[in-house]
């Protein structure tokens, strides 16, 4: 008798294992990173996706979360994801979008009306973004929003005559360095994470960013003004190594999209409070908030630039650029 029970809880021990062990194999980790700090509105975003999709698979699929460019800056992160040593990445023109030329029109300055606007936009060029990502090895889950950017500097920018020969920190992207010689300031390409740095050292005199992510990065400490010029609303992708995608279940792959699709949501009802909560914050810690007059004048000089951009980058570039244009 003594004989049979221990047989029998070794049979049960090894199934407890067996089953643990499948279990174990059954669990799927994906790598997110982003580049910006624990508390904007993407990496809330990204928090939100992980929650839902660990969630919804029991467990079976888990996103870890590494935000603040632990993992790199956009532009590393974006071939980390088309390499697949990243599986997730949120990122914008200067990161995915160097490896698809004509999706750069869809941050153009003075584009979009507002973020009701873009998201009118997003669900008409998802088809678009989806077909370039394609070439590349990956697969859009979906769109976050930034904006509106505005210039945080060490002299307030009250018109357009005060871009003359500013130095102004860009995206490392040519759009960004474009916009900048539009407005006859000089672009100062720098990777996200060593802008503070830059500004306090004197390598540039100034930034720019939407509110939420001057806060946030605290910038503002290095320029003491902020200058509301709205030249720039923007889209961030979702891309998501295609191949670790494909490799997961179909119901899997439905609860990422479907997740995907719910953050995106989530993301966009935060944007305009953090940006006023971020003004705010930044008026009590003493910066000087300038109303910048004359944004006809910046949007008028920076028309022709929409379309000579546009045309540099091709036939695609041109219809997609049209496209956008026909949202109302």
């Amino acid at each position: 008798m003594f004989v049979e029970k221990r047989f029998l809880m070794g049979a049960l021990t090894a199934l407890a294992l067996a089953a643990s062990t499948a279990l174990a194999q059954a669990e799927t980790t994906l790598t997110l990173g982003d580049i910006y700090a624990a508390d904007h509105s993407n990496t809330l975003a990204d928090k939100r996706f992980a929650e839902l999709v660990a969630e919804r698979t029991n467990g079976e699929v888990k996103i870890e979360v590494y935000g603040d460019a632990t993992l790199g800056n956009e532009r590393e992160l974006a071939e980390s994801v088309v390499s697949g040593s990243v599986d997730i990445a949120p990122s914008g023109m200067s990161g995915i979008g160097r490896f698809f030329p004509e999706l750069q029109v869809l941050e153009l300055p003075y584009l979009y009306k507002d973020l009701d606007h873009m998201q009118r936009v997003a669900a008409v060029i998802a088809p678009d973004v989806q077909e370039a990502f394609q070439a590349q090895g990956v697969r859009n889950l979906g769109f976050l929003y930034l904006g509106p950017r505005s210039i945080a500097s060490k002299k307030a920018i009250n018109t357009i005559e005060d871009m003359d020969g500013l130095r102004i920190r860009v995206p490392e992207s040519p759009l960004y360095i474009g916009f900048a010689k539009a407005l006859n300031a000089v672009p100062t390409p720098i990777p996200f994470p060593e802008v503070y740095s830059a500004i306090e050292t004197g390598v540039a005199d100034a930034t720019e960013g939407e509110p939420a992510t001057l806060s946030t990065t605290k910038w503002y400490e290095t320029t003491k003004s902020v200058s509301l010029t709205k030249h720039i609303w923007h889209f961030r992708f979702i891309p998501v190594n295609s191949a670790k995608f494909d490799a997961l279940p179909k119901e899997q792959q439905d609860v990422l999209v479907n997740a995907a699709a719910e953050a995106q949501a989530y993301q966009a009802s935060l944007v305009n409070d953090f940006n006023d909560k971020a003004l705010d914050e930044m008026k009590k810690a003493g910066v000087t908030i300038i109303e910048t007059q004359g944004l006809d004048k910046f949007a008028a000089r920076l028309a022709t630039f929409q379309d000579e951009f546009a045309a540099s980058l091709g036939d695609k570039a041109v219809a997609l650029l049209a496209k956008v244009r026909s949202v109302q």
